[in-house]
């Protein structure tokens, strides 16, 4: 019988692995002879199927069936580590090597408990196939809070802190693949993984960093966890990561910028960040070749401009020209609109000089110029030139540009643009312009004039572009004679004092009022946006 059995066996695996395609299921006769040797008390008997199981995976394209798994999963809780070895290695290889519906199939069949169960193995080997499998898995959406379910969390946690670097490797990405869902990452915070995660920064084996500075990305997509990052060792998470800048893998670079990029979500790891010196870290990743890991750097540079205090930081660490010259990677739009919002970030007062004589509102001015530029691209750049057109200098300098038609471009692109946001923004534009009397003609000469895109704006019935409108109006009604003449007879007043008549925001019956003053004769008003 057992003679019988053995060569039913070899049989199988033998039509398994020479059909054609490999994708034959084991079926009839040979998966009743897989069961009979699987259930069978004889240790040897089990060994052998466990073996044929691992050869089959290595070919096999098919899916598996149900059916042809419940042996398997049978002989990955036997207490003989021979065959717990092979069929664990059977249940990995195809999870990884099968179609992507095996996945679901093979936690449908019930062996996310067995697997739970081998991740407590002191076998090595064991627990890298259990990590593993546990890895491929969970790349399923549907399969990662059933993981965290069988309770797998805890023993995937012990095991990322073992010795053997294969088992550490795949029990971090495991873990890392769970941080994908949102209620698991609460679960994993709650299980103690984000100081572990932070330790391993420092391993020594490329993947465990970047499976590690990846979840931590992950992780920190919550405010809390951010905290509890921020609290390790006075902001150990932090210092880590910069480190990892200067990894020789790229991968790993790209990950610990966009887990600085997360954590700068936060004003006190703003700080911490250039205080550790993450800007010198960031710097030479803004020119490499490697585009995604750019896009992350300059994105965590765009967090780390929104604290006012880092303005200096970055000016000084000389970020402006790279900032210019991302802003001409036409290729790379995302790019080019987080160089933009950083330099919006920075625009503050005290620094639109600077901004300015490193040449970045004409870097910024031809992005947004360029008729192919997307608009998301012009967006950036427009909300950035936005508010370096309030400084005096910036005005004079915006109003030189295209020979002097910048202003006139602006205007056209305020009421012809697709984008809202777009037309939007460059009201704003030539609503600072408005500040600077010099400008005045320029404004009102231009096809369209700034009256006549002012009344497009109030016409909308849109608050915010009714409130831009009015607020541009109120800049040009402080004037000189001639401007406010225009003003005067431009129709506009009569529909603001329709405004003033309806339920209109009090924020905007204040700019109305405003404005009107200043139009009547020895008045003078003051207006701000």
């Amino acid at each position: 019988m057992v003679a019988f059995l053995l060569e039913s066996l070899v049989s199988v695996s033998v039509m398994c692995l020479g059909s054609d395609d490999g994708g034959t299921a084991i079926t009839g006769d040979r998966l009743r002879a897989l069961q009979t040797l699987a259930y069978s008390e004889n240790v040897d008997l089990q060994r052998s199927a466990s073996l044929c199981y691992s050869e089959i995976s290595e070919k096999m394209t098919g899916a598996v069936t149900e059916a042809m798994l419940e042996p398997l999963i049978f002989l990955v809780q036997s207490a003989d580590m021979e065959v717990q070895t092979a069929s664990s290695l059977a249940l990995s290889n195809f999870a990884l090597f099968g179609p992507a519906e095996n996945k679901d199939i093979i936690v449908k069949a019930g062996a996310l408990r067995a697997l739970t169960m081998l991740l407590s193995s002191e076998n090595v080997d064991v627990q890298c196939n259990a990590c593993g499998c546990m890895t491929t898995l969970a790349t399923s959406e549907r399969n990662k809070s059933e993981i965290v379910t069988n309770g797998a969390i805890l023993p995937l946690l012990k095991l990322a802190k073992s010795r053997d670097s294969r088992v550490q490797r795949n029990a971090t990405g495991a873990l890392l693949n769970l941080t994908h869902l949102e209620p698991n990452r609460y679960e994993l915070a709650r299980c103690g993984a984000i100081p572990i995660f932070v330790s391993l920064l420092q391993s020594r084996d490329p993947d465990v960093q970047f499976y590690c500075a990846a979840a931590l990305s992950n992780m920190a997509v919550q405010e809390e966890h951010r905290i509890l990052m921020s609290q390790i060792g006075g902001g150990e998470v932090m210092r880590h990561l910069i480190a990892l800048l200067s990894s020789t893998v790229g991968k790993v670079r790209c990950q610990a910028c966009l887990a600085l990029r997360n954590l700068a979500s936060d004003a006190n790891n703003q700080v911490k960040i250039v205080d550790f010196g993450g800007l010198r870290g960031l710097r030479p990743l803004l020119d490499t070749s490697d585009v995604e890991c750019c896009t992350a750097a300059v994105a965590a540079l765009r967090n780390l401009s929104i604290y006012n205090g880092n303005e200096i930081a970055l000016i000084r660490e000389k970020l402006l020209p790279e900032l210019n010259r991302l802003l001409a990677s036409d290729a790379h739009p995302d790019i080019q609109c987080h160089a933009a919002g950083t330099l919006r970030n920075l625009a503050t007062e005290d620094q639109k000089d600077e901004i300015l004589s490193a040449g970045c509102v004409e870097a910024l001015a031809n992005v947004l110029l360029e008729p192919r530029t997307p608009d998301v691209v012009s967006s950036e750049a427009s909300a950035a030139l936005a508010v370096l057109a309030a400084g005096e200098k910036c005005q004079e300098s915006m109003a030189m540009l295209r020979d002097g038609k910048f202003a006139q471009l602006v205007l056209e692109m305020s009421v012809s643009a697709n984008s809202s946001e777009l037309r939007y923004n460059c009201v704003g534009i030539v609503g600072h312009l408005a500040l600077n009397a010099e400008l005045h003609p320029l404004l009102l000469e231009s096809k369209p004039s700034l009256l006549e895109v002012i009344r497009t704006c109030v016409e909308t019935g849109d608050v915010g572009y009714v409130h831009i409108g009015v607020w541009a109006l109120s800049h040009l009604s402080e004037g000189d004679d001639k401007t406010q003449h225009c003003v005067a007879d431009s129709g506009l007043m009569e529909i603001l004092e329709e405004l003033m008549k309806e339920d209109t925001a009090e924020e905007i019956k204040q700019l109305i009022s405003a404005t009107m003053k200043s139009l009547q004769p020895n008045n003078e008003g003051t207006s701000s946006l």
